[in-house]
């Protein structure tokens, strides 16, 4: 049987590792490709032994032909298949439940216990999420057009408003908050299992200070809302996007359990050296080193939590309110462990909680010297440029910033539209630029499409999926460069004049450039 198994996503991987029940994917030849921690308390003792091997082999009490009907009746009905026994070591009684997903199948195992409800919840949960995954990735596509419409016309008002003009304030604003609704686009992306995660070094008090307005609307108004950054911190090695998540979520329950009481909030960061003994009673702590962290603590006056509630709010789908999602703590649990980091908690009924974030801090590294970027409206170039995307204000906005550069602009409104336009007279266009994802001929069919009318023709793809994303597609294919939706003027002029040597040329010979020089 061939195997066409595809690698968990890092959220995929986030969430199954999280879950409190024994959990393995198999692939279609019933080997083991993700065992998570619960599954190594009832099999091996290391996870990576478990990886590759017959899951029959590792739990004797799952039969061969226990397994083959699973994959049978998932692949044939795509309906779950549970199966009650008794152990073969005569240890008492065992359940599995199989669960199709994605391209294999999902096993929850429980040894020596009857089955319980809640692993039908778990795997429900598991199955709805890859739905709302392929929601998201589809809400976030068009999000990210409408987007660069807002971002790429702010930019351009931008451009032609003097600097002491009374509405560039409000321009800017209105930029800064397309920004950051680009930052939750790319949340969705990665609950859909579309973004590989950039992690980048930032100040978490920076940070916590850019983030209070939008944390502010997220509270009600009988809540305080404090943010006491600590000056001087090390920078971390994190996921901003990621991180984002990480305090909307522990915020949102911050403010669930203060209710409808006056109550405060406070979010600080701090420094520690964390030792092996604070570590060893820390959640999560095995993933952490000793050394230099930076904190992240988000503080309530709540209720608190109850002891026996305790050990558990970070289990997946696991939540005191009625209508809890129940993943928010379970998310951030894996956000922190994925980046090395440990969480501690602190909370007793009726006198709040305290949550603290621990992260590794950087290493401090020399300044590097950097180049004078050539100012935008330094340079000037000529020749035509080919825009392919199925958003009207996308081609609108790239095209109008273009041609105040002296491009000639053909806009084509899907990828085939594209390649018939291109094929007309190859030699006529400087540059192309690419959407990834349109209607009918995708942006991957359309670069090779156009690459075999034209094999030198420099093309950019353009995407709201990041660039390490694009870079795995087009991999030693020649693609020239790389333009992340949404985008500003400043990004777009700076891809082009990286990808067609504009400002290196424009240093030279100092004067207006012809494109397809």
């Amino acid at each position: 049987m061939k195997d066409n198994f595809k690698p968990l996503s890092a959220d995929q991987t986030s969430l199954l590792h999280a879950s409190p029940f024994p959990t393995l994917v198999l692939d279609s030849t019933s080997r083991i490709r993700y065992a998570n921690a619960s599954a190594t308390l009832i099999g091996e003792s290391d996870g990576r032994v478990l990886i590759g091997r017959l899951v029959w082999e590792c739990y004797p009490e799952i039969h061969q032909a226990i397994v083959d009907e699973a994959h049978t009746a998932c692949n044939g009905d795509g309906e779950s298949r549970n199966f009650n026994g008794a152990s073969d070591s005569g240890d008492g009684a065992f359940a599995v439940s199989f669960y199709p997903w994605d391209s294999g199948i999902v096993a929850i195992l429980e040894s020596r216990y009857r089955r319980s409800s809640a692993i039908d919840a778990n795997a429900h949960q598991l199955r709805k999420m890859e739905s709302l995954g392929l929601l998201a990735g589809g809400v976030a596509h068009d999000f990210n057009n409408l987007l660069v419409g807002i971002l790429g016309n702010a930019s351009l008002a931008l451009l032609d408003l003097p600097s002491d003009a009374e509405a560039r304030r409000s321009v800017e604003e209105i930029e800064l908050s397309a920004q950051r609704a680009a930052d939750l686009t790319r949340q969705l992306l990665a609950y859909a299992g579309k973004v590989r995660f950039v992690v980048e070094s930032i100040d978490l008090s920076s940070l916590i200070v850019e983030m209070k307005a939008l944390l502010r609307t997220a509270v009600p108004r009988h809540i305080d809302l404090a943010v006491q950054p600590a000056p001087g911190l090390p920078s971390v090695e994190v996921d901003t996007s990621q991180l984002r998540q990480v305090l909307m979520n522990l915020v949102a329950n911050s403010s669930d359990a203060i209710g409808e009481k006056h109550g405060s909030i406070q979010i600080s960061t701090g420094y520690v050296q964390l030792t092996a003994n604070r570590r060893s009673a820390m959640i999560a702590g095995q993933s952490a080193s000793c050394g230099p962290h930076v904190i992240l603590e988000v503080t309530d006056t709540g209720t608190g939590i109850e002891a026996e509630t305790r050990d558990r709010i970070f289990d997946p789908f696991f939540s005191t309110k009625a209508t809890g999602r129940g993943l928010g703590l379970a998310t951030t649990l894996g956000i922190v462990r994925g980046h090395k980091g440990a969480i501690e908690l602190n909370a007793e009924v009726g006198a709040g909680t305290s949550i603290r974030l621990f992260f590794p801090a950087s290493k401090p590294q020399k300044p590097q010297r950097t180049e004078r970027t050539r100012n935008p409206s330094e340079w000037q170039g000529t020749g035509r440029v080919l825009i392919a995307d199925d958003e009207q204000s996308v081609r609108a906005v790239a095209g109008t910033l273009l041609k105040r550069r002296g491009f000639l602009v053909t806009e084509a409104e899907d990828g085939l539209r594209a390649v018939e336009l291109f094929g007309a007279n190859p030699d006529d266009y400087a540059l192309v630029i690419l959407d990834l994802t349109m209607p009918g001929l995708g942006g991957e069919a359309t670069f090779n499409a156009i690459r075999e009318l034209r094999s030198d023709i420099p093309v950019v793809l353009m995407s709201g999926y990041n660039e390490q994303e694009v870079s795995r597609i087009f991999e030693n294919r020649g693609l020239a460069g790389f333009l992340q939706k949404p985008f500003r003027a400043d990004e777009l002029y700076a891809t082009v004049v990286r990808t067609l040597g504009i400002e290196r040329r424009t240093a030279v010979s100092q004067q207006p450039l012809r494109a397809d020089q």
